[in-house]
This record gives structure tokens, C-alpha cells and sequence, in this order.
């Protein structure tokens, strides 16, 4: 891993990625891209820095929506679940219950693009999780980024949430381990996530990461597993992406 030098910083240099296809910025906290494109991923750290314990917020909610309206993460302290639908951000903490963010709140990692179907997928029969995701992943090989977003009645499903963390912070697998979980069942609700081709390295994990709203607030948080019929699939190729990392260091 390499410091970004403080000149690269004071000047608002960007690093240029070009990988299988894809290009993207990574910025130092505080640097404000000139792209005003509604399609770019904006996404806040990485997943291997979240999964070292790397909790500690980078950027302010309200920053942080000016990035789009459509996408998913975690608070500072990975206190709760993070969904933003329709430029609402709603944290769900271990009680499962969605609450509207406070302004000011600091964001540790996020996905974010502003969502524009492109692509739908209605499916019509009922099937669980693997199945959902065996017959959408023969599908998205082309692009590096998906957004995705499900609407669905659910015969049921799995969400969970973590207990916010104090310094020094421990692995994420540690947290995991003391997830909270609740089971719902016949909810009608939108699923909000992403797809990560491969290649992305420790920037995030590949496949499937997904977060639940129930259609009355009333839920929400990971999702785990899911049961699912007349389900409504929305999806937008993202060819390029945006990464604010925290402390000016690539990794």
C-alpha cells in the first residue's frame, strides 16, 4: 500500500484505474469529482479495509447523497445496516427497525449510484436465494458493476444486523459473529444491492450484496436468505466507478 503524496492531495489529483474494462477515480476524502454523469458507482473505502476494522466514518451522510439516491453500507462504529432508496437513507440497527439518518452521521463504507433502470427482469415463479442468484449471475458477465434492485413479495426472509463497535475495532468476522437475525414472513418489500464481476480485488467482494426495505418501513437490514414470488427485477450496468478512500491511501 502506498501514501498519496500531500502534493497529489493539495491539487485534487485523481489516480486513473483502467481494469478489465472498467475505469475509475480513486479520491482522497474531501475531493469532489467534476463527473456530473448519473451512472457512476460511488463507493465509500473498501471492503478490505471494513473487513480489517476499518469503522471510523470518512465522509457525512449529506456528502454522501450528493453521490446518488439508490444504494447500501454501514454507519461509523458498523453501528446498523445501511439502505438508501429513492435519496432516503435509512440505518437499521439490531432491533431490525428503519430509522431516517440523522444529518451529519458519519459513513465508514457505502455503495451508491443514482438508479436508472436499464435492464428488468420479471420472474414469475417462486424460488429461494441460490436460485435467484444461479439465474441472475448467467446473466450479468459483462459489466463490472450492477445495481440491483428486487421487488418481490416474500414468502419469506432472513435479515440480520450487527451491535455498533468502539475503538480499538475489532475484524468484521468478529462482529458477524454476534449478528442479530430475524425471520419475516409474507412481506412485501424492495431488496437494494449491487453485483461485483470478479477483479475488483480488495476493493469489494465479488457476487451479491444485498440490503431489505419492507414496503412499510417497518423492516430492514442484510439480507441472508430469501423466499421470493412475482418477482420484479430491476437492473443498471455501471461501466464506471468512484472510490473515496479514507486517510489519502490506496490499497
Amino acid at each position: 500500500m502506498a501514501k498519496v503524496g500531500s502534493w497529489a492531495r493539495a491539487l485534487g489529483v485523481a489516480i486513473l484505474v483502467i481494469s478489465s474494462g472498467i475505469v475509475g477515480y480513486w479520491l482522497a476524502p474531501g475531493e469532489v469529482s467534476a463527473e456530473t454523469d448519473r451512472d457512476p458507482y460511488y463507493q465509500v473505502s473498501t471492503y478490505g479495509r471494513l473487513s480489517e476494522g476499518g469503522y471510523r466514518g470518512v465522509i457525512s451522510i449529506d456528502r454522501l447523497l450528493e453521490h446518488g439516491d439508490f444504494g447500501i453500507g454501514t454507519v461509523e462504529g458498523i453501528d446498523g445496516e445501511m439502505m438508501v432508496l429513492d435519496g432516503v437513507a435509512y440505518r437499521a440497527g439490531t432491533d431490525l427497525v428503519p430509522v431516517i439518518f440523522p444529518a451529519g452521521t458519519m459513513i465508514p463504507f457505502a455503495m451508491l449510484t443514482y438508479f436508472d433502470e436499464v435492464l428488468s427482469y420479471p420472474l414469475s415463479e417462486e424460488m429461494n436465494y441460490a436460485a435467484f442468484m444461479d439465474r441472475l449471475d448467467d446473466v450479468l458477465q459483462e459489466k463490472m458493476v450492477y445495481a440491483i434492485m428486487i421487488e418481490a413479495e416474500f414468502v419469506s426472509i432472513t435479515l440480520r444486523s450487527v451491535p455498533g463497535q468502539q475503538e480499538p475495532y475489532p475484524p468484521l468476522a468478529d462482529v458477524v459473529a454476534n449478528q442479530t437475525t430475524l425471520r419475516l414472513e409474507n412481506v412485501r418489500g424492495t431488496m437494494i444491492g449491487y453485483y461485483i464481476s470478479e477483479g475488483f480485488g480488495d476493493m469489494n467482494v465479488p457476487g451479491f450484496h444485498m440490503h431489505f426495505l419492507s414496503e412499510d418501513l417497518a423492516y430492514g437490514g442484510h439480507v441472508l436468505d430469501v423466499e421470493f414470488s412475482g418477482i420484479a427485477v430491476g437492473v443498471e450496468p455501471i461501466s464506471t466507478h468512484t472510490v473515496l478512500v479514507a486517510d489519502g491511501v490506496i490499497t
